[in-house]
């Protein structure tokens, strides 16, 4: 399961940036989201002030607050002051 993650983690930041959503953490503490591609589901840590991108195929992102959000590439995640907005 460990190496599944990994894995997934690992195929979401390698992908394609022209279709990816990217994840910006503009906050000083890093946040936890979970990733779900093509049926896996992953825990991918955005550090403070760190960003990324995912979901190269479309995903469904679940937000630090819990709330789920469906991502089809191309848009941004920005996380500041906790909360997350995509725009």
């Amino acid at each position: 399961m460990k190496r599944s993650l990994i894995a997934i983690a690992t195929l979401c930041l390698t992908a394609a940036v022209s279709q990816a959503a990217t994840v910006e953490n503009k906050d000083d503490k890093a946040y936890t989201l979970v990733v779900t591609e093509g049926g896996q589901r992953a825990e991918i840590a955005v550090g403070a002030g760190q960003s990324m991108t995912l979901c190269n195929s479309g995903c469904f992102l679940t937000l630090p607050n819990g709330d789920r959000e469906t991502l089809s590439g191309g848009e941004t995640v920005e996380i500041s002051g906790g909360r997350a907005k995509v725009k």
